[in-house]
């Protein structure tokens, strides 16, 4: 009886979560860049049967290994080339992940901790966001996590079954994002054997490091092998000394800051439960005698320390620390007692009026952008999160905290839905991609010039062949519709050509860049 009713358990984990990281991934255009490259990639390695060299519009792509590519290829397969196809694997991830937090959570701290961890993960919007997206991160995300809960089972309970997972997962790790699935795994594994006084000849020979980074290479070597070989040594170099070392040393894309910015990212991507977060760590810091509350610390502590001194800071980076958070936060909301009253409701108030200053300021950030002004309006969903803060306040006055962290997370979610059903999809349609696609003949040439948005590559499914400004004229003579994507800051190098037709201009969302699509015809 017993099993089945655990069995129950964790499918209702599993499908709610799912459900959640699923909402509308078919509904919404693949448009950001790195969702738009790497949706592409694959369809392109797809296209080609290549299992080696990732290509966008069939140039060479070193930003990221292929494990991501491969699921959304195999999605492609079952499901065709689309949007859904593209982010399935995503949303499979993330229900992983929130399943396996709550199987470590429930192993070691009993099912209350195990669903109060379970209600952070999901109750969080950030989180839900990263799993929508076809991008690598919500697969390192479950290979970290479970790394390092392989590592904690087969540690604490001597299963040696544990530890070549762990080894297997890291390898995984690094054939989806490279060496930082070793790096942060191994600092977080040495800082808590150093702390729990571990750090002897017994548990390195236990660890078996040697024969366990030869399964680890086993995974991801081959791989690397084979693209060195087919590049002549090109994706390696690119991937590890511009998208590792330099991204580490150096901000790209703008993507900078203060050390600080990385602490707000994970304080405002685990909300509503991250307004506990100071009360949370001193509750564990106090019963941190439980080796998984210091293990999910110090977990938590190197994954958002290691990403507050990288130069290249991104929302993204940290959420492979939100697991252990979870469980941290879990863990207090199950010790919260009513004596500590004040300092609950002092928290509650805090999220009331950020969630006030969440819809104040997206009101005037949608308002101050041109393409969607007309669309600030949809701010007010945002309501919804401080409605679950009312209510949650309202309850801890009567001193129901049970209901309390409930309304917390129930409006949440659903502002969750909303989010990816209604508020979002309006300002999706606005994009330049989705404004411009219907004005572009598929069977037609289409070229670009100087710089265009990647998304079109994904939705045209041909190779975008790059025009030099000598080379435009010509292009436009021919007797066939033709168009050329580009920027509007270049569009004076078509003044003068009598057969150059603006056939529409639109600001790319939340960018200083404005998409232009030129023509020979009307």
């Amino acid at each position: 009886m017993n099993e089945r009713k655990n069995l129950f358990v964790y499918i209702f984990v599993f499908i709610a979560a799912i459900l959640v990281f699923s909402a509308n991934i078919g509904g919404l255009s693949i448009y950001s860049l790195d969702e738009a490259k790497n949706s592409e990639c694959a369809r392109e390695m797809l296209e080609r049967g290549d299992l080696i060299v990732p290509t966008f519009n069939y140039e060479l792509r070193t930003d990221k290994p292929p494990v991501h590519y491969y699921f959304m290829m195999i999605a492609y397969k079952l499901f065709g080339v689309n949007e859904f196809s593209a982010r399935f694997f995503s949303a499979v991830f993330g229900a992983l992940t929130v399943l396996i937090t709550f199987l470590f959570a429930r192993r070691y701290l009993g099912e209350k901790v195990a669903f109060m961890t379970f209600i952070v993960l999901v109750s969080s919007l950030h989180t839900s966001v990263q799993f929508h997206m076809a991008v690598p991160d919500p697969y390192l995300i479950f290979w970290i996590n479970a790394a390092l809960f392989s590592f904690f089972v087969g540690f604490k309970e001597k299963k040696s079954i544990f530890i070549y997972l762990f080894y297997i997962f890291m390898g995984l790790g690094v054939l989806t994002k490279g060496p930082v699935a070793i790096v942060l795994p191994s600092a977080i594994i040495l800082i808590y054997l150093f702390l729990i006084r571990n750090l002897n000849l017994g548990s390195i020979k236990f660890l078996r490091p040697i024969k366990g980074f030869l399964i680890t290479l086993a995974v991801s070597l081959p791989w690397y092998v084979a693209v060195y070989i087919k590049t002549d040594g090109k994706w390696v170099y690119d991937f590890i000394f511009k998208h590792n070392i330099h991204r580490f040393s150096a901000p790209m894309e703008g993507h900078g800051g203060i050390f600080l910015v990385t602490f707000l990212f994970v304080f405002l991507g685990l909300l509503p439960f991250s307004i506990f977060i100071i009360q949370a760590l001193k509750r564990v810091w106090k019963d941190k005698s439980k080796d998984i509350l210091l293990f999910s610390l110090i977990f938590a502590a190197v994954y958002v320390g290691f990403f507050a001194i990288s130069k290249t800071k991104l929302p993204n980076y940290t959420v492979p620390a939100y697991p252990p958070l979870a469980i941290i936060l879990g863990y207090y909301l199950t010790q919260i007692h009513l004596s500590k009253l004040k300092s609950i409701l002092a928290s509650i108030v805090i999220y009331i009026l950020l969630s006030i200053a969440i819809v104040i300021g997206l009101y005037f950030g949608i308002k101050n952008e041109p393409a969607i002004k007309d669309l600030s309006y949809l701010s007010l969903w945002f309501i919804i999160l401080t409605v679950g803060g009312i209510f949650a306040f309202i309850f801890a006055l009567k001193r129901n905290l049970v209901l309390s962290v409930l309304s917390l997370s129930v409006f949440s979610i659903f502002m969750s839905f909303i989010f990816f059903y209604k508020a979002f999809p309006p300002v999706d349609k606005r994009n330049p991609v989705m404004q411009m696609i219907p004005l572009i003949e598929k069977d037609k040439p289409v070229r670009y010039y100087r710089n265009f948005n990647p998304a079109f590559v994904f939705y045209l499914r041909k190779h975008i062949k790059p025009l030099k400004k000598n080379e435009i004229s010509l292009f436009l003579d021919s007797s066939e519709r033709v168009y050329i994507l580009t920027r509007k800051r270049y569009l004076k190098d078509f003044s003068g050509m009598k057969n150059a037709f603006v056939l529409k201009i639109v600001k790319d969302l939340f960018e200083n860049k404005v998409s232009a699509l030129v023509s020979n015809k009307k």
